[in-house]
């Protein structure tokens, strides 16, 4: 079932433009109803020459009421006098027409910005929650499906609102006012429609049953082709050099046929809520024009042939609502199952950020006590670390790869959270302490050079924006990056492209070294900042790091053991557990798994 107030409610902050919707919308109708009456005191003046002007008491009373209005009528041709009677009906059908016109733009100018509001609202949302969510979220998750359910989840769910907001604010006063009016001309051929109307509405409502299942298997099948596009692009360069262009095609026609396939039923369900809604209205309409017929020639109802064809024209006039309720509640399926697949982003549990303390200054040590760690259900990836970094240390992380080097460095700043065991900064436990606080005493570079398409000056603040301009400098120039950027068009105002790609791979890790120097970080986490690059720029960075690491706490992730060896402390991880640690010298004279590893290097 369609939970209407989970869709209505995304509108409530907006309720003052809702209530103007709401006003404009009860104006249309009105004008619509008098735009339509208009036409029958116009058939009055062609239908009969010289009206007959009997004079009738007013009276709410329904019949009453027509023959009162039919006197009125009558008495104003004979006033003015056909010919002027038919231009002063004809102005005011113009001015009717026209007051509704006006008043459905003013509605619709303020549907507008609810429509976007809310889908602002939504995409903000999603946004903000998407990066509060851990990494474990984004190793599950593929990136096109939370791609998809950023673009089109939300697009479905905008035109679900509009349906939401219009069945609330629109039809019904579209069909209850002209549904009064249609009472006043005739009370017997009105409860008539609302026997008739019910059915063909029931048939209608049968075929959306399964419109949200389908709809829901087409957003998925299209995250996939999404999903598929997205890591295609990301990898393009290995699908040329290994001539898999070929089989990448033949995987996304596989994935974008079953998408048409299940868009096909859905489409075909979806359009034809239109035909067989005008369908039911033909049959209604022929039923009311019998009825109509019997009325006038079989009972003594006050019912005349304009009246009967201003009925008629007004009844026409709830076609459009009526039709656009049916195409509303598929609408609105569809918009459900996008809802849904919304909210199961927005319902994914983000970091546990406790109202924990700052933390500390890091005067003495980070000590890993019995950590261990598996990503989700699976298998430890660490078991029983016990470890201490003493301020100042550099500590190397060595081993074979999956030995979970990475992942111990990703406990510290607390991108994963424990199974067990627990991780201390001076004797604070890091689950207390605030993670803003805590991440902002690390700096971290990663092989990956990650950089974002903005100013070179931007990407160096990366989530400072209080730096000053000689602060940016100093860690560029510390990073050795501030002469190339200097060169740029326009200097650290040069944008930098997508991920960085106007610049070289070397000044690409460079740049992500001086925005991790731009923090002044007491701790540097260096995932193999140099395996990526050539020798040339593998040298100015490692310079580079050299100088960062100077009197700072440094966790560093070789690949390149020659690159670690004057570090104070190494650690050799082996599946998961501490396999021996002590600094290069004892672990060569301990001829153990990491002597191994030089040989092995020193042999390459």
């Amino acid at each position: 079932m369609i939970k209407f107030k989970d869709i209505f409610k995304l509108a409530k902050p907006y309720r003052p433009q809702l209530f103007k919707f709401l006003g404009f919308n009860i104006l249309t109708a009105i004008f619509n109803v008098l735009s339509i009456g208009m036409v029958i005191p116009f058939l009055k003046v062609l239908f009969r020459k010289n009206p007959e002007v009997i004079p009738v008491a007013f009276s709410y009373n329904p019949t009453d009421f027509i023959a009162f209005l039919d006197y009125w009528i009558s008495y104003k041709i004979q006033e003015l006098g056909q010919f002027n009677a038919l231009i002063y009906f004809s102005l005011g059908i113009i001015i009717a027409f026209f007051l509704k016109n006006i008043s459905l733009y003013f509605s619709f100018f303020n549907l507008a910005y609810v429509r976007s509001a809310v889908v602002r609202d939504i995409r903000e949302r999603v946004y903000n929650h998407i990066l509060k969510l851990p990494l474990s979220y984004f190793n599950k998750e593929k990136r096109g499906d939370t791609i998809s359910r950023f673009t089109n989840d939300v697009k479905e769910v905008e035109w679900s609102l509009l349906g939401v907001i219009e069945l609330y604010f629109k039809h019904p006063i579209s069909i209850l006012i002209p549904f009064i009016a249609l009472f006043i001309i005739s009370w017997q051929l009105t409860l008539f429609v609302l026997i008739v109307l019910p059915l063909s509405g029931y048939l209608i409502s049968r075929v959306g049953k399964r419109l949200k299942n389908a709809a829901q298997a087409g957003q998925e099948k299209m995250a996939e082709v999404l999903s598929h596009l997205e890591e295609s692009l990301h990898g393009i360069k290995i699908i040329k050099a290994f001539n898999a262009g070929k089989d990448k095609e033949e995987k996304f026609k596989s994935l974008n046929d079953d998408h048409f396939v299940q868009m096909v039923k859905l489409h075909r369900k979806e359009f034809l809520a239109s035909p067989l809604s005008e369908f039911m209205a033909s049959i209604v309409m022929s039923a009311i024009l019998i009825f109509s017929g019997y009325l006038i020639i079989k009972t003594d109802s006050p019912l005349d042939p304009e009246f009967l064809i201003g009925y008629i024209a007004m009844f026409s006039q709830l076609i459009p609502p009526a039709k656009a309720i049916s195409e509303a509640f598929f609408r609105l399926k569809k918009g459900a199952a996008s809802l849904d697949r919304i909210n199961d982003v927005l319902k994914a549990e983000v970091e546990i950020d406790k109202n924990g303390v700052p933390a500390p200054e890091f005067s003495e040590e980070i000590k890993l006590t019995n950590v261990n760690f598996s990503y989700g259900d699976g298998p430890l990836v660490l078991q029983n670390i016990n470890l201490s970094i003493k301020k100042g240390e550099t500590v190397a992380l060595v081993g074979a790869s999956g030995g979970g080097k990475s992942t111990l460095a990703d406990l510290i700043p607390r991108f994963h959270e424990l199974n067990s065991g627990s991780i201390s900064i001076d004797g604070q436990d890091i689950s207390n302490i605030q993670l803003h606080s805590l991440r902002r005493m690390m700096g971290i570079v990663t092989q990956d050079a990650i950089l974002f398409n903005d100013t070179a000056a931007n990407n160096i603040k990366m989530g400072d924006f209080y730096l000053s301009g000689d602060q940016l400098m100093t860690a560029a120039k510390v990073a050795n990056a501030h002469e190339f950027v200097r060169n740029l068009p326009k200097s650290y105002n040069t944008n930098l492209g997508e991920k960085g790609m106007n610049l070289s791979g070397g000044q690409r890790q460079r740049m992500s070294i001086a925005r991790a120097v731009a923090k002044e970080p007491p701790i540097l986490i260096l995932d193999e900042a140099t395996s990526a690059l050539d020798t040339e720029s593998e040298k100015m960075v490692q310079d580079a790091l050299e100088k960062v690491m100077q009197n700072r706490t440094s966790i560093v992730i070789a690949h390149r053991l020659s690159t670690i060896q004057n570090a104070d402390k190494i650690v050799v991880l082996d599946k998961g557990q501490i396999a021996e640690q002590g600094s290069h010298a004892e672990l060569i004279a301990k001829g153990g798994i990491y002597k191994k590893l030089v040989d092995l290097q020193t042999f390459e």
